[in-house]
């Protein structure tokens, strides 16, 4: 058995309760956390937020002999004892020790006259030291108090703060706002401070009404002058005889008053600053610093409005100086007019690029902006010239072509057979992949040349194809010879429209127009099984429907080919034309065309490799889910769902939020839940919901500007899990998760143990959340589970699943994530408790 010492302080607005202290025994910290948290509801005793106590602190356990009883709450303990620096230990409070009796001859030596301002005015209660005081509370003591003191008492301290803040006062105010800005007052010692306000006294009484500015001006005078001379400065200010001021001329005066470093100033003040200058200074003037205050405060200026905020949300931006800051700016000018309006995402984008951009690329990149190419970076080929990539080619205009992307072409290119090299089929786009894993010969010999060739991504995919199915067999085992052919053969005029030339020599096989040939008939229809699988898919319905009516019908029909794939059959079906277009067939898994949809930003979780699965449906009507192998024999990964025959209850339960920020406060939009058993890997009831951001906010929830547009780059299932119409209150949601874990846990609340993503994330938003509606998380605190640590203890045993294991659903979508999350933590926590 440990000993455990616990202090409960009381709050400072709770004016009856005093500080509690307690100790017991227990065999453990959980076990203690859980037994004083029972002593204080046996004692009807409230803690934590709207409570007049705060949480038990653990401390040191003190050895004294004045201990009170084990398990008892004793109010007068801090009476005797306090804390010490570190927090911990404990020790004695000191009493002060009782005065000594005075003979005649000190009584009479202590009555001596000292000087006025050198008597300190201390006693048994002037016990706080005026120097440590703020600077406002120093000067009402100094205006209270005709003589010097160094210590005040409570009482003092209490009324020069209330004279400090009576904002009536114009007194006070005035000859704070004078000190204020005389630099030097900040030199001055506590003494020579009291008898600064001491002369203000005397010279400006305190019933009248004096000028702010000859308060600046004498305060100015008296620091400035000799100790030896500032009394007849007060005698000349009390007799109206002031000094005259030195005559400043107009240079002067626009050098020492108008004019601010721009590098002092704030960080959106510079990039106003920035936007206003046309030419790089150092100094911004007096009427420049007003005109960056008119345009933070102008909120109908949307072009100001969005670049301050795309500035705060790129962080290398914030660690610029002000030439850099100065350089971006003027490099968003000239991008984007400041006569027009302009999107902030696109902004925001343009920032991110400059920033990430080598500042040599960066001229390069502002043309291509400016050109209405919104590239991402300037791509340089591995011997390092510009690889180009910023014109139109033949790809699609969505697709981003990189070095990679190149490879990928360059694979396709060296494959035997013919097929169309913009929409082919996904067992050859397979097979190209695995070459370029591979490495194998002829690719990687085209690909060390190609990627060293200047402005090679500004050729069209026809060209590439044309280039390497044009050359000799063995030309490649040559570099010499091949970089020779290439710099001889690469040439093209027109990027985005290749030559018939250009696409023969390429071996281009045009999918619209097999379809079209089988069809007529003059092509067999197996010759639809060599494209990819939209092309195929109509072609075969249309070919079967054109045959039927060529049955029924002697009359000649006629195909229209409505591009993309798509083509019109109304004249075989022999009836009227339907107003809307055949509609392609989902892609299967496998036929993945290469030019999808590209996006700049960078994918949140890596790829990872795919793996077996089985679907398990439950008798209650849970949704059948694919599950993944386990990443180990030995290890069950923890994601199987009960059969159906019998209910189980569960005390871990894995919570999963959506949120619009990232802090404590942070708005939730979504919510998933599920009850799993990490040691077999089982799971139980799910719970999903998803949450108002409009009834989040009202409940005081504050979301963040950088979330919101992480949000705007996510996918659009995630986006639409978020703001789905079966969206419900706060209050509803909150309402309903507790009734899920009180339903499903198995030992009722107290034991369930409660999972979420980071220490301070899922489960600290999630209580929040409670308080904002007025309720409380059944589940203790102790109760909480981090799965980052229990990652982390994985990485230590030599095993990280997240990865390892495939992701089933949409990424974001709190469910899904919640799911996947429970495979991991299952499996990492078998490993950990397999031996």
């Amino acid at each position: 058995m440990q000993t455990y010492a616990f202090l409960i302080k009381a709050k400072a607005k709770a004016t009856d309760a005093k500080h509690l202290f307690c100790w017991l025994s227990a065999k453990s910290d959980s076990r203690a956390e859980r037994e004083i948290a029972n002593i204080l509801e046996d004692a009807e005793i409230e803690t934590g937020r709207g409570a007049p106590y705060l949480q038990p602190v653990r401390t040191d356990w003190p050895v004294v002999d004045d201990l009170p009883e084990e398990g008892k709450l004793d109010n007068t303990w801090c009476d005797r004892y306090e804390l010490n620096e570190d927090g911990r230990s404990w020790k004695l409070i000191s009493r002060p020790a009782p005065e000594p009796e005075l003979s005649n001859s000190e009584v009479t030596t202590s009555l001596v006259p000292v000087a006025k301002e050198e008597l300190p005015t201390t006693s048994d209660e002037a016990s706080i030291p005026l120097e440590n005081r703020g600077l406002a509370v120093r000067i009402a003591i100094h205006l209270l108090n005709d003589k010097y003191q160094t210590h005040i008492t409570k009482a003092q301290q209490i009324t020069a703060t209330e004279l400090s803040l009576d904002e009536g006062n114009s007194y006070m105010q005035n000859l704070m706002q004078a000190i204020s800005d005389v630099a030097e007052f900040s030199d001055l010692s506590l003494h020579v401070e009291w008898k600064l306000v001491q002369a203000v006294k005397a010279v400006f009484p305190q019933d009248g009404e004096h000028a702010p500015t000859l308060l600046v001006d004498f305060v100015t005078n008296w620091i400035s002058s000799e100790p030896d001379s500032r009394n007849q400065l007060v005698e000349d200010w009390q007799s109206g005889n002031l000094p005259a001021k030195e005559p400043v001329t107009r240079s002067e005066d626009v050098t020492d008053k108008m004019e601010h470093p721009a590098a002092q100033l704030g960080f959106r003040q510079q990039f106003l600053a920035a936007y206003i200058c046309d030419e790089f200074a150092h100094h911004v003037t007096a009427d420049q610093r007003i005109m960056i205050s008119d345009l933070m405060l102008d909120v109908d200026n949307h072009y100001v409005q969005n670049l301050m905020l795309a500035a705060e949300n790129v962080a290398e931006a914030k660690k610029y100086s002000w030439q850099e800051i100065w350089k971006l700016t003027d490099a968003v000018k000239k991008v984007f007019a400041p006569s027009a309006r302009h999107e902030l995402g696109v902004v925001l984008r343009f920032m991110q690029a400059w920033a990430a951009t080598h500042h040599i690329d960066r001229g390069l990149l502002v043309k291509e902006w400016q050109a209405g190419k919104r590239v991402a970076a300037i791509q340089r080929t591995d011997s390092g010239t510009t690889a180009g990539g910023g014109i139109p080619t033949d790809r699609n205009p969505d697709y981003i072509h990189t070095l990679d992307t190149l490879d990928i072409e360059i694979a396709l290119a060296t494959l035997p057979m013919d097929f169309d090299i913009y929409n082919f089929p996904a067992s050859i786009h397979r097979r190209a992949k695995e070459i370029v894993s591979n490495k194998e010969s002829p690719f990687k010999e085209w690909s060390a040349a190609l990627r060293k060739t200047p402005g090679i991504l500004d050729f069209s995919r026809a060209a590439i194809f044309a280039l390497i199915r044009g050359a000799a067999e063995d030309v490649h085992r040559f570099p010499a010879l091949l970089n020779r052919y290439i710099n001889k053969s690469l040439a093209e005029s027109n990027h985005d429209a290749p030559t018939a030339e250009t696409l023969a020599a390429a071996r281009q096989v045009n999918s619209a127009s097999v379809v079209a040939a089988v069809i007529q008939g003059t092509e067999p229809v197996e010759s639809l099984d060599n494209l990819e699988t939209g092309f195929a898919v109509v072609g075969k319905q249309v070919a079967e429907a054109a045959g039927k009516t060529a049955g029924d019908s002697k009359t000649t029909t006629e195909v229209a080919n409505l591009g993309n794939g798509v083509f019109s059959i109304d004249n075989l079906m022999g009836h009227q034309s339907a107003t809307s277009t055949t509609t392609l067939q989902n892609e299967a898994a496998d036929d993945v065309q290469m030019e999808e949809t590209g996006r700049d930003e960078a994918q949140t979780d890596s790829a990872v490799p795919p793996g077996e699965a089985e679907n398990v449906s439950t008798e209650s009507g849970a949704a059948a889910r694919p599950q993944a192998t386990a990443v180990d024999n030995n290890i069950d990964t923890g994601h199987q769902i009960n059969d159906g025959e019998s209910y189980t209850l569960m005390t871990h339960v894995m919570v999963d939020l959506e949120t619009m920020g990232n802090n404590p406060e942070a708005p939730i939009v979504a919510i998933g839940a599920v009850f799993f058993d990490p040691g077999t890997g089982k799971t139980g009831e799910e719970f999903y919901q998803i949450v108002s951001l409009e009834s989040a906010m009202e409940f005081g929830a504050k979301p963040d500007a950088a979330t919101i547009i992480w949000w705007m780059k996510q996918s659009a299932e995630a986006r639409a899990a978020i703001t789905g119409g079966d969206a419900i209150s706060l209050m509803d949601a909150i309402d309903n998760l507790d009734e899920f874990i009180h339903t499903n846990s198995a030992n009722g609340i107290k034991y369930v143990q409660l999972w979420g993503n980071g220490s301070s994330f899922d489960n600290v938003i999630l209580r929040r959340a409670y308080e904002q509606v007025g309720a409380e998380l059944s589940v203790p605190f102790w109760n909480d589970r981090d799965v980052r640590t229990i990652v982390e203890l994985g990485k230590v045993v030599g095993i990280n699943p997240r990865y390892q294991i495939p992701f089933d659903g949409d990424m974001h979508n709190a469910l899904a994530d919640a799911r996947h999350q429970v495979k991991y933590v299952s499996a990492i926590w078998q490993k950990l408790t397999q031996n």
